[in-house]
């Protein structure tokens, strides 16, 4: 599986493994950008993807972040480290149930970092860091941020990081392109990183066998409200796609 980026839309990754898990489709394998990062890892240690929908359903931002000076980023990561540190049940790559690569963005060269290796909950930090918002995590010499840079949808990391076939992606950001709001620099850096990690999804999403496309027209890439409602629209759209599925692990 290749989990897209895609912030709140990626609690509909949850509804599309419970449909998989439900259906008896076995699952060897995990990448995950941004929020398909967090979805990916908390899968690969072991939690339901039930129990991973009630978790995204009772989270706040306010548990996440921690608003500071302008530096490298508007917002610290500390918070949402410890927030990984206390949700996901391994505390290290090698004690995951599925192998598990959690995607980032070298900062220096604007290439794909395959994390699969070393200490779980900074890696998915990573790759959910979108720059200019939150800061960038410096990792064996490197300054890394947000996946969706490089891979938006990760294809390439299940295909030749982890050799895994047949590769089937997620993408939960299907039609839910936002109109900007391009009232400060903030807003002018986010937008241009949202459209580069468009652009990276369509390039892989070619080399996937089979990609299942969770409707994401009328949500705000900010709104935990729509949890119950994303998680409704993944299911659906992982039943859809059932048929397609069965013939492809058949093949």
């Amino acid at each position: 599986m290749a989990l897209s980026g895609g912030a709140v839309r990626g609690i509909a990754h949850a509804g599309v493994l419970e449909v998989l898990v439900e259906s008896g489709i076995a699952v060897r394998a995990v990448a995950g950008t941004s929020a398909g990062s967090v979805v990916g890892a908390l899968f690969a240690a072991g939690v339901t993807p039930a129990e991973i929908g009630r978790l995204a359903l009772v989270t706040r931002w306010i548990d996440l972040f921690r608003v500071r000076l302008p530096h490298a980023g508007m917002v610290s990561g500390e918070g949402l480290e410890r927030f990984f540190e206390r949700v996901i049940p391994a505390r290290m790559f090698d004690e995951l149930r599925l192998p598990f690569a959690a995607v980032a963005t070298d900062l220096a060269t604007g290439r794909r970092v395959d994390l699969t290796s070393g200490p779980l909950a900074r890696a998915v930090l990573a790759s959910c860091s979108l720059p200019v918002l939150l800061e960038p995590v410096p990792e064996g010499g490197r300054l890394l941020v947000d996946g969706g840079v490089s891979s938006q949808l990760p294809v390439r990391a299940v295909r030749h990081t982890l050799g895994v076939t047949p590769v089937i992606a997620v993408d939960v950001n299907v039609g839910g392109l936002e109109q900007p709001r391009l009232h400060s620099v903030v807003d002018v850096a986010v937008h241009l990183a949202l459209l580069w990690c468009a652009r990276t999804a369509h390039e892989e999403e070619a080399e996937a066998d089979l990609v299942i496309g969770v409707d994401a027209r009328g949500i705000a890439l900010h709104d935990l409200s729509q949890g119950p409602e994303l998680l409704r629209r993944g299911r659906a759209a992982a039943r859809s796609a059932l048929p397609s599925i069965r013939a492809l692990a058949g093949r």
